[in-house]
């Protein structure tokens, strides 16, 4: 698993794309295909940048996309069958538990609790996502979609608390992350996958491919 450290930042206001573009990790995490031989000729790679306070950690997603597309109307959805996605896979170091967080282009937002013992219940079929659905409240998230731009953008606070065995953010502390995204397209045309981790096989969920994080002050 490849290491990568998460600077410590200055408080972001609540939607304040600017201040976070300006605040977050320079050196984005782009979206990929490792799964496949040879990449999608239609996938717009989309890049993640992330810093942490104590309280929280933020994440700006720059989703480029042709077609901007959800049917979503609301929280709590499956998002990844209802058309564009952002996907946020946060675990602290060594722990069984980890979070699944979705943002949709209309700012819906979807929040899975997992174990590993979880996902294999419902690749089974011996459990239903309700089990692990949590409050979309949990975390905040905003969404931008800038004018004569083919793209839309997140900016997500994710508390400290809600991350399993929540104690606060410090230096030091060890972090799994990965990043992926559903891009729909036009009616009839299939979604193209893509995420920050070198995914063998096309599963999200492949924990040991994520990238280790540790957190660092400055």
């Amino acid at each position: 698993m490849t290491s990568h450290t998460a600077p410590r930042i200055s408080h972001i206001k609540c939607g304040d794309f600017a201040t976070a573009a300006k605040s977050l990790s320079s050196d984005p995490w782009t979206m990929q295909q490792a799964w496949l031989a040879k990449a999608d000729e239609n996938m717009r790679p989309g890049s993640v940048r992330f810093g942490w306070e104590p309280d929280a950690l933020w994440v700006i997603a720059d989703l480029p996309d042709d077609f901007i597309t959800s049917q979503s109307t609301d929280h709590d959805q499956d998002m990844w069958t209802l058309g564009d996605v952002f996907e946020i896979f946060i675990a602290r170091k060594d722990s069984p538990f980890y979070l699944e967080l979705h943002v949709t282009p209309h700012n819906h937002r979807l929040h899975l609790h997992w174990s590993v013992e979880g996902m294999e219940k419902i690749q089974a079929k011996q459990a239903t996502l309700d089990e692990f659905r949590r409050p979309p409240s949990a975390f905040d998230s905003w969404v931008q979609k800038p004018e004569g731009q083919n793209k839309w953008q997140v900016l997500a606070r994710i508390p400290a608390n809600i991350i399993p065995d929540g104690a606060p953010f410090g230096d030091g502390q060890k972090f799994e992350l990965s990043f992926s995204r559903y891009d729909a397209g036009p009616e009839g045309t299939p979604d193209i996958l893509s995420s920050t981790s070198p995914h063998c096989e096309l599963s999200y969920h492949r924990r040991h491919e994520w990238r280790e994080v540790v957190l660092k002050n400055g």
